[in-house]
């Protein structure tokens, strides 16, 4: 039932007015898929006054984008919202009353977004004879394996310099304008941008969610407040080197950690675990 003409998804304009007509009131939203583009639909559905439910076959809503401590914050608060939250289930079919699972249970819906996870569009670049790995292939200066032609945004597979220079595919806003950038500056010839941090945000409720930086290669997690509070942070490390962040409702715990990511700043994980201890001063002396 994948192909129901009534199945709704997230990738466009007309999408989201489809999905908005349909949270009305007293109608039930089921969201296949619990990344961020589910949570946030479920969100907007409580915000309506519609029901919602989420169904993820992960074990954890976020699990593949998120830690523990995140997933478990914002399951609670979903829930705490009305929503209920499926994991480790798995859908075997769409009818026409809701969703069908592989244990045979019906989660009946009025409504159903499909929203897990999106493959980049690389079509018309394979017809161009460009180079595609997870995406259109491109440098640092976000040019293809043409010389003469540029890619940006969620298309690209492209490598993160404050990441060593690993490849990757972001689906970011911020992305897309730091690559506009490079393009730019390779064509008309001028000195390149310096390389950003990747960074993320979601809004969901009344909380905001800001993530800088991505966890490859980190060895330990810190939590930094308490997320009962509903303003915590938890820090990816490698080594005594931050690598990512996720700060709820904590600005300045995604700002300095940010900054020291970027600068590669070596930090002491005691301090930073220390929510008494400013963000400024977690840095280990040189």
């Amino acid at each position: 039932g994948a192909d129901r003409p009534d199945l709704l998804e997230l990738r466009t304009l007309e999408h989201a007015e489809r999905l908005k007509a349909a949270l009305t009131p007293g109608k039930r939203l089921a969201v296949v898929g619990g990344g961020y583009v589910g949570l946030e639909a479920a969100a907007s559905a409580r915000a309506l006054g519609a029901e919602a439910v989420v169904i993820e076959r992960m074990d954890r809503v976020l699990a593949r984008v998120a830690s523990e401590p995140l997933s478990a914050f914002f399951t609670d608060l979903h829930r705490r919202h009305g929503v209920e939250i499926l994991t480790g289930v798995e859908v075997s079919g769409f009818e026409d009353d809701g969703v069908r699972l592989a244990d045979g249970g019906l989660i009946a819906a009025d409504a159903i977004l499909v929203g897990v996870g999106a493959l980049a569009r690389e079509a018309l670049a394979r017809t161009a004879g460009l180079a595609c790995e997870n995406g259109v292939v491109v440098d640092e200066a976000a040019r293809t394996s043409d010389p003469s032609i540029y890619a940006i945004g969620d298309v690209t597979h492209r490598p993160i310099p404050v990441h060593g220079g690993r490849m990757h595919r972001l689906e970011s806003v911020p992305n897309a304008l730091e690559q506009a950038k490079q393009a730019a500056a390779a064509i008309v010839g001028r000195v390149a941008p310096a390389p950003e941090v990747p960074w993320f945000w979601s809004d969901q409720y009344d909380v905001k969610l800001q993530i800088a930086g991505l966890p490859f290669d980190a060895d330990r997690q810190v939590v930094r407040g308490d997320p009962a509070s509903g303003a915590f942070s938890v820090f990816h490390l490698n080594g005594a080197r931050i690598v990512c962040v996720e700060a709820v409702n904590a600005p300045a715990e995604f700002m300095g950690g940010r900054l020291l990511i970027g600068k590669g700043t070596p930090v002491d994980a005691d301090l930073l675990a220390d929510p008494a201890t400013s963000i400024k001063a977690v840095a280990k002396p040189a």
